[in-house]
């Protein structure tokens, strides 16, 4: 049985439920939107689950419309709507007997984790203060946009198979037959080591055209765990341009970040923050942007469209602000000093800036 027709839901035992509630979070972000999927799905008057935090929101609809027998019909209008036209695919997969799920990311306590200024309650309230009511300048230059689309067909959405289960994430080219990535995709500390990568680097909502697949040499990948970095030779090369790694730039607090990705296996889509970075040492950058599992892998740009990290994780902790609790969130990446020096420590050719 699919576990869509599942009652009662067993959230521990199917890690497909989780998957489907943080698809619906990135499609639908808001309370008024969710409430308009579920009535379109026919819930029952009066029965629609809100909290102030989406993921709970999200979590309890579906066990709501899972007992209303109803959350078929949900997935099923999420998958035909063109507001979350990016996401189609992913809902469909939902029904298959067995979705492509999301591999965990390498995330340790906020104690050990967290090390910016934002511990602060302080901190934390000014920032929050800041990114919303945008009292810094948010203007850039429109060169950017140009980059970004630039950069954009060197990455690709990767499709892992883990003996009979499926995963995704995100890599990019250092050569052209080389794919840059997280050891985290590539070695499960529950399923082992993956047994079949297939690069997608045109699994765009808009692509028109023949896309470019390229099968992975398992045999090939060459892997760091301590820096949780792999690179996976494709089978042949291709017609993209390697991205640099590297800038000859500070990075600092503040500082932009784009990052290119493949959020819970959907098409391709960037993040850009121009008030990210929250910590920079010279083993980890941590920074808030949008992304979510799935985006492991993906190169994390500055300003100037130069690689400074190899995104890895995101983790939240809840601090006290206004006297009431509330949870601030970053991500972190890979610094490219620590690719750099690995990559030439294994021969691994790459250009640099």
């Amino acid at each position: 049985m699919n576990f869509l027709d599942e009652v009662p839901q067993d959230w521990a035992a199917r890690p497909e439920l989780s998957e489907l509630r943080d698809l619906f979070v990135l499609a639908y972000a808001r309370p008024r939107a969710a409430e308009q999927l579920a009535e379109a799905a026919g819930i029952m008057p009066g029965t629609f689950p809100l909290y102030d935090n989406m993921r709970i929101t999200w979590r309890e609809l579906i066990r709501e419309m899972g007992n209303q027998g109803k959350l078929r019909a949900l997935v099923q209008k999420a998958a035909s709507d063109p507001v979350a036209a990016a996401y189609a695919p992913r809902f469909r997969e939902m029904f298959k007997e067995k979705p492509t799920i999301t591999l965990p990311q390498p995330v340790g306590s906020s104690d050990t984790w967290w090390k910016g200024d934002d511990r602060s309650p302080i901190i934390a309230a000014r920032l929050h203060s800041e990114r919303l009511m945008e009292r810094r300048s948010r203007l850039l230059p429109i060169e950017l946009a140009k980059w970004i689309a630039e950069a954009a067909p060197s990455i690709a959405k990767l499709r892992l198979r883990f003996g009979d289960t499926l995963a995704h994430g995100t890599g990019f080219l250092i050569q052209d037959d080389r794919i840059l990535t997280n050891h985290h995709n590539v070695l499960d500390p529950n399923l082992g080591m993956v047994s079949s990568v297939i690069a997608e680097f045109d699994y765009e909502e808009a692509f028109a055209g023949t896309a470019l697949v390229r099968k992975g040499a398992v045999d090939s990948i060459t892997n760091d765990a301590d820096h949780d970095w792999a690179v996976i030779r494709l089978e042949s090369p291709v017609q993209r341009p390697p991205l640099k790694l590297g800038t000859p730039y500070d990075i600092g607090l503040d500082d932009t970040v784009v990052i290119i990705q493949h959020p819970k296996g959907a098409y391709k889509q960037f993040a850009l923050e121009p008030l990210a970075v929250r910590y920079v040492d010279d083993q980890r950058i941590q920074y808030v942007a949008d992304t979510q599992q799935g985006s492991s892998g993906s190169p994390v740009f500055n300003s100037q469209m130069q690689v400074i990290a190899l995104h890895q994780a995101e983790a939240d902790m809840t601090v006290e602000i206004g006297g009431e609790p509330q949870v601030i969130w970053r991500n972190q990446g890979i610094h490219y000093s620590q690719l750099v020096s690995g990559l030439n420590r294994c021969g691994i050719s790459f250009l640099k800036n």
